[in-house]
Formats: C-alpha cells, sequence, structure tokens
C-alpha cells in the first residue's frame, strides 16, 4: 500500500503540471486600433530589440521568437501573428509554451509585458532596456597633414642596398648596379647607399653614380633617371 504522504506528493507534482499546460496553453489576444501592417512591424521590433527572433513570415504576418531564462523556467517560445479586423484595427495573438520547467504564470506576465512594449512602439515611445548614450561632441580635425615618404633603403635580392629617396615611389626610376669584382661600395651624388649588387629607387633627374673599393680606381658614371624605368650599370674596376 502508497504511504498517505507519497500520493499527496504526487498529487500535488501532477496538479501542477497540468495548471501548468492548461495555464501555457491558452493564446492571448489584444486589439490595437492600428493597422495590421502597423501592429505587425511594432512587434517585431519589439521582439527583436528585446528577445531573439527565429522565424518570420511577412506575408502571413507571422513570427516566432525566443525569451531568456526565468528562476522557474529555462525560457519561452512565442509564436506571434497578427490579424486584421479593419483598416485601422488589428489584433495581435501571441501563444506561449515554456522551453523546459513551469512558468506559474510567468508566460501570461510576459504576454502582458510584451503588449505593453508593442503598445510603447506604436507610441514611438519605446522603453529600451538598454541606456543609450549621449552623443559625442564634435571633435575638431586638424588639416590633413602630408603623408611621411616612405624611406626606399631596403635590401636587394643579391645582399645589396636600395638608395634613400625623398620622392614618392611612383616618381623613382631604378637603377640596378652590379660590379667586377662585387661587394664594392656604392655612393649616389656622393652619398653612400650600400655595396653592389645593389638596385636604387631614385628620383627622376640626373645622379652621378659612383662604385669603389681597396686598391681598385673608382668608377662614376652620370645617369639620367627617369620615373619608371629601369636602368643597368656595370662597374668594371681597374686596379690601382
Amino acid at each position: 500500500m502508497r504511504p498517505r504522504g507519497a500520493s499527496r506528493f504526487v498529487f500535488i507534482v501532477s496538479l501542477a503540471v497540468l495548471l501548468a499546460v492548461y495555464a501555457q496553453a491558452e493564446p492571448k489576444k489584444k486589439i490595437y486600433n492600428n493597422s495590421a501592417d502597423q501592429v505587425f512591424k511594432a512587434a517585431l521590433r519589439t521582439a527583436r530589440e528585446r528577445h531573439v527572433v527565429t522565424y518570420v513570415d511577412e506575408k502571413t504576418l507571422m513570427f516566432t521568437f525566443e525569451t531568456g531564462r526565468s528562476i522557474t523556467s529555462q525560457g519561452f517560445v512565442a509564436n506571434a501573428s497578427v490579424e486584421p479586423e479593419g483598416d485601422d484595427k488589428a489584433t495581435l495573438i501571441i501563444n506561449v509554451q515554456t522551453k523546459k520547467g513551469f512558468s506559474w504564470g510567468a508566460g501570461d506576465r510576459m504576454s502582458e509585458k510584451f503588449y505593453q512594449q508593442v503598445g510603447d512602439e506604436l507610441a514611438g515611445d519605446p522603453k529600451q532596456k538598454s541606456a543609450v548614450k549621449a552623443p559625442e561632441n564634435a571633435i575638431a580635425v586638424p588639416d590633413a597633414k602630408a603623408v611621411p615618404v616612405e624611406p626606399s633603403m631596403t635590401k636587394s635580392a643579391g645582399g645589396g642596398a636600395l638608395a634613400t629617396s625623398n620622392v614618392t615611389a611612383a616618381a623613382n626610376g631604378k637603377v640596378s648596379v652590379i660590379s667586377v669584382p662585387d661587394s664594392a661600395d656604392v655612393y649616389v651624388d656622393d652619398g653612400f647607399v650600400g655595396n653592389t649588387p645593389a638596385t636604387l629607387k631614385l628620383s627622376a633627374g640626373k645622379h652621378t653614380v659612383k662604385v669603389t673599393q681597396d686598391g681598385y680606381k673608382a668608377w662614376s658614371k652620370e645617369v639620367n633617371v627617369f620615373a619608371d624605368s629601369e636602368v643597368n650599370l656595370k662597374a668594371s674596376l681597374q686596379k690601382n
């Protein structure tokens, strides 16, 4: 024979389940003195701003959204639909189901709150959950500055160097210098730029390229560099 206490516990649990199912099985309805399209858009905006919308059918004026968890349940799934009642009247129907657990009337409270939020949205006075930050004051922007020129001194494939130029790459020409013997010092306009073999990026115009090495006579050449041009120089050094 089952103890009286156990029977009472089973009865209470069963009654609670039935009450919870019954409470959430009844769809809620509310009539607004607005067109069906206005009510649908206001309800959809409300759901997107406060919950998670999972399905939308604009043709039939239906959508589904999910809410967050509460103390007694793991959240709700709500089906919302709008039925036209005339040119300036529509009914918003909400059917709330708990994901898991007991609602204890929380689904009904959520529906009533949602109806109020939709009314606020229609009135143009939505009360957002998150605070809206004040806009930043205008920030004064200084006059545009010239972009610093990227130095052209980089390593070449042969281990030499690239000459430094104070003009943009678009106005440069390329001068490749090799020497016999190699690893000689390279100067451009009396400025040391590296060792041979070297690839030099020089500004358009005339430049003097000089190649020197200990025990050899200096070699020099004046070149006229054009933008986007390429010149190849070979310095055959003579011994002193």
